[in-house]
C-alpha cells in the first residue's frame, strides 16, 4: 500500500492543477503574515490567524482538492482497469489517495508553521517554540479534515463529473469556514456542526499566551472534549466507510 500511496503523489506532481493548488495554499498564509507584521500584532494573533485561516481554511481546501484530482486523474486515465487486473483491491486505492492528500495537509502544515516562524521574528511575544507552533496547526489541521470528511463522500458521487465535483466541494469548505467566522464572533453556538465542534475543542490548545480577555473566549466557546472527539470521529468514520461503499460499487461495475 505504501508504494500505491507512493505512486498517487508521483501523479500529483506532474499536474498542474495540483502545482496551483500548491501555489494557492502558499500564497494565503503570505498574506495573513505580512498582515500581521504589517499592523504590528502581537506574536499571537499571527498564530491565530493561521489557524483560522491556515487550518481551517486552506488545509481542507487543498486535501478536497487534492484527492479530487487523484480521482478525476483515475476517471480520465482509466488506470483502474490495469490496477485491479493486478490484484490491487479497492479499499487499498481508496485509502492510498486518501493518505496520499493527508501527506500533503502534513506538508502544508510545515509551511504554515515555518510562515508562522518567519513572521514571528517581526513581531511583539515571539514563542520561538517550533514544536509547539507544529503542534497547534498539526492537531488543528487533522480535526478540521476530520470535519470536512463529508466531502469525501462528494467526491465519489460526483468524480464522473469533476467540474460539478469541484463546485460542491469549494461550496461546502466555503459554507463551513463562514459558520466557523460567525462562531468567532460568539455566533452559531448552539449549533453542533462538525467543524464548530473541531474549533471549540481546539481553542484552547492555540492560545500561545494567556490574557485576562481571552478568558472570555475560553468560557464562551467552551465545548465537551469528549463529546467533540465523538462527533469528529463519527462524521469521518461515517463518512469514509460510505465512501468506500459506494466506491466499490460503483468499480463493480468497471
Amino acid at each position: 500500500m505504501l508504494n500505491i500511496c507512493r505512486n498517487e503523489l508521483k501523479k500529483l506532481k506532474r499536474q498542474k492543477t495540483a502545482r496551483m493548488l500548491w501555489a494557492v495554499g502558499i500564497l494565503i498564509p503570505t498574506f495573513g503574515t505580512l498582515l500581521c507584521i504589517k499592523n504590528h500584532y502581537p506574536f499571537r494573533n499571527l498564530v491565530g490567524a493561521n489557524v483560522l485561516f491556515g487550518s481551517f481554511l486552506v488545509i481542507p481546501f487543498v486535501f478536497s482538492a487534492m484527492l479530487l484530482n487523484l480521482f478525476e486523474l483515475e476517471e480520465r486515465n482509466h488506470t483502474l482497469k490495469n490496477i485491479l487486473v493486478i490484484g490491487v483491491p479497492e479499499w487499498k486505492i481508496f485509502l492510498s489517495k486518501l493518505a496520499a492528500a493527508l501527506v500533503i495537509v502534513v506538508v502544508f502544515v510545515g509551511i504554515i508553521t515555518a510562515y508562522t516562524i518567519a513572521g514571528g521574528m517581526f513581531l511583539r511575544n515571539y514563542i520561538p517554540d517550533a514544536f509547539h507552533i507544529f503542534s497547534i496547526f498539526l492537531i488543528t489541521s487533522l480535526c478540521s479534515v476530520c470535519a470536512a470528511m463529508p466531502v469525501v463522500l462528494l467526491i465519489i458521487l460526483l468524480r464522473k463529473r469533476n467540474l460539478i465535483a469541484m463546485i460542491a466541494i469549494n461550496c461546502f469548505i466555503l459554507i463551513d469556514f463562514l459558520f466557523l467566522w460567525q462562531l468567532s464572533m460568539f455566533h452559531c453556538l448552539e449549533m453542533h456542526l462538525p467543524v464548530l465542534a473541531a474549533y471549540r475543542i481546539t481553542y484552547p490548545l492555540t492560545i500561545i499566551e494567556y490574557t485576562d480577555n481571552l478568558q472570555l473566549g475560553l468560557d464562551t466557546l467552551y465545548y465537551p472534549m469528549d463529546k467533540g472527539i465523538l462527533l469528529l470521529g463519527t462524521t469521518a468514520a461515517a463518512s469514509l466507510a460510505i465512501s468506500l461503499w459506494l466506491y466499490n460499487r460503483q468499480e463493480a461495475y468497471v
